[in-house]
């Protein structure tokens, strides 16, 4: 009888263990900065991010907004999205993207949701903002090899599919980050229907045996 109660532990344990894999995970830049930046609306304007595992499913964009050494932060909606990187190392194609949201008062927005969960593979992507009006997101200019990547776009006509012509500048970089899942691989979730099955049986063993 101690023998079964064992089995099932153990079972649990590893159906437990294995169930960890998928695991939530943000990338980007969530430690704060120490500044304040000002980006005109109309622009589609932001910075790169490191996305390490592959099957990774996107759900929402992250940012912090003003600081506190700043004064006010301005009030303005806003639209974010997540480009593929190109050849030229430049944001090129869209992969997903938020639902308008209004930014107000210094504040952390850490779950606004892509209006779809698109899954990624490894690699460098870019967070990009397109505001309505003047808009201030935490930032560092301390960094003066950060790269960020921007061009004209109406606000109303929201995100582009594929970015057109795109510029660049240095010595900047700010608050933002993508949220997500990384999807188990097809074993461990064949792993995780034999466990249960294992757990299960386990503890029929035991009323049986009782």
């Amino acid at each position: 009888m101690k023998r079964t109660g064992l089995l099932t532990h153990d079972a649990c344990a590893l159906l437990l263990a294995a169930t960890g894999a998928a695991n939530a995970e943000t990338y980007g830049n969530t430690d704060p900065f120490e500044a304040r930046g000002l980006i005109l609306g109309d622009y589609v304007l932001g910075v790169q991010v490191g996305i390490p595992v592959d099957d990774f499913k996107l759900e929402s964009f992250g940012l912090m907004y003003g600081h506190e050494d700043y004064g006010e932060a301005f009030d303005s909606n806003a639209i974010f999205g997540l480009y593929t990187s190109g050849a030229n190392g430049l944001p090129e194609h869209l992969v997903a993207v938020t639902n308008e949201i209004f930014l107000e008062e210094q504040q952390t927005y850490d779950d606004i949701l892509f209006t779809d969960t698109s899954i990624v593979s490894s690699g460098t992507y870019w967070m990009m903002a397109l505001y309505e009006v003047g808009a201030s997101p935490r930032a560092t200019h301390l960094d003066e090899g950060s790269v960020y990547a921007y061009w004209s776009n109406p606000y109303e006509n929201g995100m582009p599919d594929s970015a057109p012509e795109v510029s660049t500048q240095m010595g900047a970089d700010f608050n933002y980050w993508v949220n997500g899942t990384i999807i188990p691989a097809p074993g461990v979730l064949a792993a995780l229907g034999l466990l249960g099955v294992l757990a299960t049986r386990g503890r029929r063993v035991t009323r049986v045996e009782r």
